[in-house]
């Protein structure tokens, strides 16, 4: 368990200390010689992905100044590296999304492809035809065309292994080499949606000799994570029981079975490449099962489960495992991540790379259970680090996606917001992944509708129970998260101001020009915008202005090619047109999503300031 003592307990958290204690560990991998890989986001650093070693109790970084560990693939990238043999390694260059070579013996890194306006992801070594398979996304034409491709390693020739779906994402090899599993699926699908399992089979030189689909993309069923177990069978997370459950691929009668049944999920939402939330020892498979948004890591042995591990951890990633130890980055409500070992057969946890800092005092997550329209949501309230006895001013943190996931994790943003005085509501609204196939699909054109009720219900229920002021409510969101904020405070008047980071302000904007990955979600959060245009009028920040009588402040990327610069400024001056209270801040160099730490802390300073004085000119 996490030490919480800080060096100064008294002293609060600086907004440069909270947004620098994001520092995160991902993408881990164990070496042939037991050594361990990890990627490690730096936002001191700009916010920079740096490849780390560990071996022997040392820490070695890898990654040279002027390069980053970072895909772009589907914009949001993710799985971005993969051991070569012993001593080596491919990874792929934030700036330029070019594979790159990289060796113990040689640290300056050679490039491996070089092709402008094409970008890499998901790599996989194929050590029988000494080549990577990997994702390829090539934006040189008219249209973003994706593939799977090979590219050899010893001249870095490219080979096409399988085009024509819309999408593709998590190959994985068999051990003989022979066969290939990736997730594919096509528009107007997403992949916690309708998703596809492609199966490959290599000739001795390399080629595809067979391709098939193990079913898949049927409209009620994603199938995601694809993996072979050690007797060389197919196994992937499938929600066709309506939660994200372990199955094994029948090959005779070409259905999937259940390895494991229980009503829980045991995946979330695939945004990025990789993640795969198990993993495979032996006979035995490590899960974590979700359940209220925490994490239980469970032995799983002949479809039962039969041991768990780690219960002090909320929260499982980044797995990685050698015959007796299983690797990963583990969180809880009082511990910010950090990589551990765990012994398989003792259970016994050893430290590897330490959380960032210790913060104290720590307001822990209550779970929180509420009705709304006759149905149920779910949220994490922090009550605020403060001795005063009277309901306290609250923040509602909004998750982005909106298909994604709060979960039950210390997090200094939040605890920079309660030792500064304020509860925080980290809301999980109808439509989040992590509770079911149902609740996640509740979002089905509805969205700007069911989250933005969610929000007022949840604030009901705390002003209800008097956990809270109720005319010092805040509600911020970034991105999908910044959409609800602005729909909250135009179609209610419970909240006294909010906060949108880079959020969509004009879905049918958004709907037009946004990148192929999104290009055709908001035909399903909120109709077709041609046959069903008015649902986008009607739900559209920008046409509401209006209806926005409370303060609004804005941050926005000035990079940003997700939601464009120029939906925030329409909105901005549309509201100081009507002389409302509004602030925007744009920072030139930053994209969908902060990184630079100096701006993150500059944005949180900002928006503390911008309530504070809403709380005083109402008091």
């Amino acid at each position: 368990m996490c030490s919480v003592k800080a060096e100064t307990a008294a002293a609060p958290l600086s907004a440069l200390t909270a947004v620098s204690g994001m520092k995160e560990y991902a993408q881990l991998a164990v070496g042939a010689e037991g050594d361990l890989y990890w990627v490690e986001y730096r936002p001191d650093l700009g916010g920079r992905n740096l490849l780390v070693r560990h071996q022997s109790g040392f820490s070695q970084t890898l990654t040279p100044e002027g390069f980053s560990v970072a895909s772009r693939v589907h914009e949001y990238g993710g799985l971005s590296w993969c051991l070569i043999g012993v001593d080596s390694w491919v990874f792929v260059n934030q700036s330029d999304q070019q594979l790159y070579l990289q060796s113990l013996n040689h640290l300056s890194p050679a490039p491996l492809t070089n092709l402008i306006d094409v970008r890499y992801g998901a790599p996989v070594h194929d050590r029988y035809h000494h080549r990577v398979l990997v994702v390829e996304e090539d934006h040189r034409g008219d249209d973003v065309i994706n593939r799977l491709v090979a590219i050899n390693l010893q001249n870095g020739h490219r080979h096409v292994l399988h085009e024509g779906e819309d999408f593709y994402s998590a190959p994985v090899l068999s051990a003989s080499g022979k066969r290939c599993l990736c997730v594919t699926w096509n528009h107007p699908y997403q992949p916690w949606i309708a998703t596809k399992l492609l199966s490959l089979w290599f000739d001795d030189g390399g080629n595809v000799e067979q391709a098939a689909w193990l079913l898949g993309e049927h409209d009620d069923q994603s199938i995601i994570h694809p993996s072979f177990d050690s007797t060389g069978r197919v196994i992937a997370i499938s929600d066709e029981s309506g939660w994200w459950n372990l199955c094994r691929f029948n090959e005779e009668e070409h259905t999937w079975e259940p390895l494991w049944s229980v009503q829980a999920d045991c995946a979330t939402a695939p945004w990025q490449l990789g993640g795969k939330p198990y993993q495979i020892v032996g006979e035995d498979i490590f899960i974590a099962r979700l359940h209220r948004g925490a994490m239980a890591l469970l032995r799983i042995h002949q479809g039962e489960p039969v041991q768990a591990y780690a219960a002090e951890y909320t929260h499982f990633r980044g797995w990685s495992a050698d015959s007796g130890h299983l690797y990963m980055v583990v969180a809880s409500p009082t511990c910010l991540p950090k990589i551990v070992s765990i012994d398989i057969a003792t259970g016994a946890i050893a430290e590897i790379a330490p959380s960032a800092m210790a913060i104290s005092p720590i307001s822990e997550p209550q779970y929180l259970t509420f009705p709304v329209a006759g149905e149920e949501a779910y949220g994490y309230f922090y009550p605020a680090n403060t001795h005063d006895s009277q309901p306290s001013p609250v923040v509602f943190f909004l998750h982005g996606g909106p298909t994604a996931c709060s979960y039950p994790v210390l997090n200094p943003r939040i605890q920079y917001w309660t030792q500064q005085g304020f509860a925080v509501l980290d809301l999980n609204y109808r439509g989040s992944s992590g509770y079911g196939r149902a609740y996640r699909m509740k979002l089905h054109k509805a969205w700007g509708q069911v989250e933005v009720d969610d929000a007022l219900a949840a604030l009901a229920y705390l002003i209800e129970r008097r956990l809270v002021d109720p005319d010092s409510a805040f509600i911020r969101g970034s991105s999908a998260g910044g959409f609800t904020a602005l729909m909250a405070l135009a179609f209610g008047d419970q909240f006294a101001a909010g906060a949108s980071l880079y959020g969509v302000t004009d879905p049918l904007v958004l709907a037009k020009g946004t990148h192929k990955f999104e290009s055709h979600y908001l035909s399903w959060l909120m109709g077709d915008p041609e046959t069903e245009r008015e649902n986008y009028h009607a739900r559209a920040p920008i046409h509401h202005v209006e209806r926005i009588n409370k303060p609004v402040i804005f941050f926005q990327g000035g990079q940003d090619k997700v939601v464009l610069p120029e939906q925030t400024e329409r909105l901005v001056k549309a509201l100081q047109e009507k002389q409302a209270d509004v602030e925007c801040y744009i920072y030139d160099d930053e994209a969908h999503g902060f990184r630079d730490a100096s701006n993150l802390a500059d944005a949180l300073e900002k928006e503390l300031k911008f309530y504070r004085k809403i709380i005083s000119s109402s008091s």
